[in-house]
């Protein structure tokens, strides 16, 4: 019977201490995107075409971040006024971005409205 309640104990306290230490590794490692990187792709049609020679909306979007791609880029996005809100996008300043994110309370999907 004690050899049941020492191996309960031992695997409470082992579970524990993962989970203390997993929490600790989520908190130390987590890897923080940029804003701008999650609006530009929200803003994208979100097809994953690749006609803009990107493997997807979002490599497009890490491209256009970075300043490696125009607006224009985004063949399927013309039609939607995608160019024109990645420019809108591209003048707004990071504290705007910031502003925007917590009304919307950081949902992707409703950045749309926002622009």
């Amino acid at each position: 019977m004690s050899v049941i309640i020492n191996t309960i104990i031992l695997l409470s306290v082992l579970g524990f201490l993962s989970g203390t230490f997993l929490a600790f590794a989520e908190k130390k490692f987590e890897v923080k995107e940029d804003v701008r990187v999650i609006f530009a792709e929200n803003l994208l049609p979100g097809i994953n075409c690749g006609a803009c020679g990107y493997p997807g909306c979002s490599g497009f979007a890490k491209g256009f971040v970075n300043g490696d791609v125009k607006p224009e880029g985004c063949l399927p996005g013309k039609r939607q006024g995608v160019p024109e809100k990645l420019a809108r996008l591209s003048k707004m300043s990071d504290d705007e971005l910031r502003k925007i994110w917590e009304e919307i309370n950081e949902d992707p999907d409703k950045i749309k409205e926002k622009f």
